[in-house]
């Protein structure tokens, strides 16, 4: 029997294991053992339960979120089946990799859409992370695994999408409080790390809410398993948000809202945060990200027509940096990606006699963006790029439909297209004397069909095929050098993804008042002219379009609760392959399970358990010239342990209070995720205490 046939064995024995308790009911179930597959999903159309979703989607509440204590956004989403981080360990260094998508290097890292209410964020530097945020911002986080994801949300989510949702004052006033305040404090041993954070909630009069928060995050360079310093690991942010609502006629769904987010990092760095490089290529970075949104919802007063949400916004994120002399004669240089969007949708409701009913979204999305990138040299002389960094603009249009067709609680059937058209603008970079004057302009269409159906109350079947385009952005059209050329001819990226699940759903199964939750997918994602960078000889173009490349993979969800008692598994199996070289693709993670086994009481506010995070070795990689620790380089497999507990008291002086320990890498492990380029970190103890009053 293999390793991984014996673990998953292993793993489903725990789960099923039979384990003494007094049953309660769900709706009085401490947070902690709630199903997440029991959960709302609000972001993959109209909402539903996750295992009735005919799709792969995992969700974060705020109570897994606070449990985690983390301090990255990677921290967060590490845990998810078939999402990895990629790259480094700090909050700078983080790129993102779903289901094998995901690249190593920062440039191309644009086939995982990321947003934060609603709001998308994209950025490219060359050896960078792709997202800069702070985890205290978010109450829930939804990952949409797969291309059928691209219909809601836009053309190149290839590998899926991340949506962030920020809390809200609601989350924090009880019915008729005008006024709530939460205070948090954490620390954690290995990196010398500290974290303090205030929200205000206010009413100041019934429909009017207002949240204001803010964040303060330091930490050191962590040690690693055999108590080396990690270089780039340490954390320096700064973070506010500001949100409001205002319910008009007394209508909470007639509303207006707005949100503003700062963030801001200020810190020495090392140059290349996504490899393990060191030594004198150290500068300073000054980070500053901003999202700004405004929106409207109007259910017309419970219309089965009209229901629509639209918003406008602005989003920018800028890196400003110096110290550079190891790269020439520089000032500093500004990398900024400044983006405008709107978004507008509709659903609507529609009877279809019997236990037929049919909810139509209809929509269209707008986005301009400006890269820039200014280097100002110690004269004063600016040069507007590089050639291997261009500037350019980037509009995009699209529209979209999506049908969901529900019979009884058996049948739901959901077909969907999206239409999406892009005109990339070159910007004033110099390249031998000369600048780009020619757009390029590209069009897709991402049709799919998705059906769920529930052959009795416990098991259920499902499946999805969807074809999703990706065009070519502004750095793989346009970058070049004076021996090598631009690419204007790049075919977009097309995605083919066929997924087929079952799920299981048993109430009383091994004992009175125990729930057990399961969904499995397994997917085959082909992606043809995949868009690469190569390294080739003078004359040939830096992008180049691959081929075929195939993306498959198992994903296994399962839970358990009984009483107090829950236990929770994952695993993810991924291969890809160059099928035109038969060269296995370096962005695949190990394949990994984590299982989690723990006990809440919900009379009196304790909860704790134990989380085991296994890796397979991984050497399926392609090994070249310009391999490196996370991207080309095989790992082995590792077995790390993490224990977990909190005190929320019921009663009593200190009701309000909230008090989390956590023991991370109980054996002191030392191992490196296969992705990351940095080891992971050593034995840590973390505490949290924060209070709502």
């Amino acid at each position: 029997m293999t390793k991984t046939r014996l673990t998953l064995l292993l793993g489903t024995a725990m789960i099923f294991a039979p384990i003494q308790a007094w049953a309660q009911d769900d709706a009085d179930a401490p947070e902690t053992t709630r199903m997440a597959l029991d959960r709302m999903v609000i972001s993959a159309g109209t909402e539903k339960v996750a295992i009735d979703t005919p799709q792969a989607v995992s969700t974060l509440d705020q109570d897994d979120i606070d449990q985690v204590q983390a301090t990255t956004m990677g921290d967060l989403l590490e845990g998810m089946p078939g999402v990895n981080v990629q790259g480094g360990v700090g909050q700078l260094g983080q790129g993102f990799n779903i289901r094998g998508m995901g690249t190593a290097i920062g440039d191309s890292d644009n086939r995982i859409l990321l947003t934060v209410d609603g709001v998308t964020k994209f950025y490219e530097q060359y050896r960078m992370g792709a997202l800069f945020t702070e985890p205290e911002l978010y109450k829930r986080i939804e990952v949409l695994r797969g291309p059928a994801s691209s219909t809601l949300y836009g053309a190149g989510a290839l590998a899926g999408v991340v949506n962030f949702t920020t809390k809200d004052a609601s989350d924090f006033l009880n019915e008729g409080d005008p006024l709530a305040v939460r205070l948090k404090a954490a620390t954690e041993t290995n990196a010398q790390a500290h974290t303090l954070s205030g929200i205000v909630a206010v009413q100041p009069i019934e429909g009017v809410e207002l949240l204001g928060s803010y964040n303060y995050r330091r930490t050191d360079d962590y040690k690693s398993g055999n108590g080396d310093t990690v270089a780039a690991s340490a954390t320096l942010s700064d973070s506010w948000l500001v949100k409001g609502r205002v319910a008009i006629g007394g209508n909470k769904k007639h509303a207006i809202w707005a949100s503003y987010q700062d963030w801001i990092s200020d810190a020495p760095q090392v140059y290349d945060q996504i490899s393990a490089a060191t030594g004198a290529a150290l500068m300073r970075r000054r980070v500053h990200d901003k999202t700004a949104v405004l929106g409207y919802v109007n259910d017309f007063d419970g219309s089965k027509i009209f229901n629509v949400e639209a918003q406008v916004a602005y989003s920018l994120s800028k890196v400003h940096q110096t110290e550079t002399t190891f790269l020439g004669p520089l000032a500093y240089s500004d990398f900024s990606y400044e983006s405008w969007q709107a978004k507008i949708q509709n659903t609507s409701e529609f009877a279809m006699g019997g236990d037929w009913t049919t909810f139509l979204i209809l929509g269209g999305q707008w986005s301009k963006q400006e890269r820039r990138n200014p280097r100002v040299a110690l004269d004063g002389t600016v040069t507007p790029g590089a050639g291997t960094h261009p500037e350019g603009d980037m509009s995009r249009y699209g529209l979209f439909g999506q049908l969901e067709i529900i019979w009884s609680d058996k049948l739901t059937i959901m077909p969907g297209v999206r239409v999406d058209w892009t005109e990339l603008t070159p910007g004033d970079t110099v390249v031998g004397g000369t600048t780009l004057t020619d757009k390029v302009k590209d069009s897709g269409v991402s049709p799919k069909l998705a059906a769920l159906y529930n052959f009795t109350p416990w098991f259920g079947l499902f499946g999805s095929v969807a074809r999703t385009v990706r065009m070519p952005n502004v750095d793989e059209i346009f970058t070049r050098s004076a021996t090598r050329p631009n690419n204007p001819d790049l075919k977009p990226e097309k995605s083919d993804n066929v997924e087929v699940g079952f799920t299981f759903s048993f109430d009383d199964m091994l004992g009175k008042g125990d729930r057990f939750r399961a969904k499995t997918t397994l997917f085959q994602n082909d992606v043809k002219d995949l868009i690469v960078n190569v390294t080739a000889a003078a004359g040939t173009p830096y992008f180049q379009n691959v081929n075929r490349s195939r993306f498959k993979g198992l994903e296994v969800e399962a839970e358990y609760a009984l009483g107090g008692f829950f236990a929770r598994g994952n695993a993810s199996f991924i291969n890809g392959k160059n099928r035109l070289t038969g060269d296995y693709l370096n962005t695949i993670p190990a394949n990994d399970y984590r299982l989690t086994l723990g006990y809440a009481d919900a009379a009196s506010g304790l909860s704790g358990g134990w989380t085991g995070e296994f890796a397979e070795r991984q050497d399926k990689v392609t090994t070249g010239a310009f391999s490196s620790a996370g991207s080309g380089l095989p790992t082995p497999g590792y077995t790390v342990y993490n224990l977990f507990f909190a005190f929320k008291p019921q009663s009593g002086a200190a009701k309000g209070f909230e008090f989390r320990i956590a023991m991370d890498n109980v054996f002191d492990k030392q191992y490196r995720r296969h992705l990351s380029s940095l080891a992971a970190e050593g034995q840590s103890f973390k505490f949290t205490v924060a209070n709502i009053f």
